[in-house]
């Protein structure tokens, strides 16, 4: 199982509007916002992949915020040893992701609710190398972000949701 932000070429995003509309808008409100337009100029390439496939259809535009959102429940979880789930749960790509503590790392299974199966349905994952790579994907993301629109990547509800505030 692989989760990875490639960054491709450093793009500004000048004219990047994100919704911060207390009322109506919170930190999801942003990310959708910033990999749309992320996806719109091709300055990143979201990648999963496992339990039998090379490569999940997934992009940027759409699959990515999905991800991003629940990054720092997974965290939490993860910390504290607990059992969490990533959904995937976008039409087209339909998958969750069951995390289960086991000694010294996580057993994963992977449901599909689409024809694809996964094969094998369950992937065991050392706690450290998932962390890792979870804690990458978010980096990445506030790397390319502080890049293109510092004025998003210094938000309160994004700093906050990279566990910066």
């Amino acid at each position: 199982m692989r989760f990875a932000l490639d960054i491709g070429r450093r793009q500004e995003l000048p004219g990047l509007q994100v919704r911060d509309d207390e009322e109506l808008d919170d930190v999801r409100s942003i990310l959708a916002d910033v990999c749309a337009a992320l996806s719109e100029v091709g300055a990143v390439d979201f990648v999963a992949s496992g339990f039998g496939q090379a490569r999940w259809p997934v992009d940027v535009g759409t699959d990515l915020p999905v991800f991003l959102e629940q990054l720092p429940e997974a965290l939490d979880a993860l910390d504290a040893g607990r059992e969490f789930t990533l959904d995937f749960y976008e039409q087209g790509l339909e998958r969750t992701l069951r995390f289960q503590p086991v000694a010294g790392g996580y057993r994963v299974r992977c449901e599909s609710h689409t024809a694809w199966k996964p094969a094998p349905e369950v992937e065991v994952i050392e706690s450290r190398g998932l962390r890792t790579m979870l804690v990458d994907v978010r980096s990445r993301f506030m790397e390319v972000l502080a890049a293109a629109a510092p004025q998003v990547a210094a938000h309160a509800w994004v700093r906050a949701w990279a566990g910066e505030a």
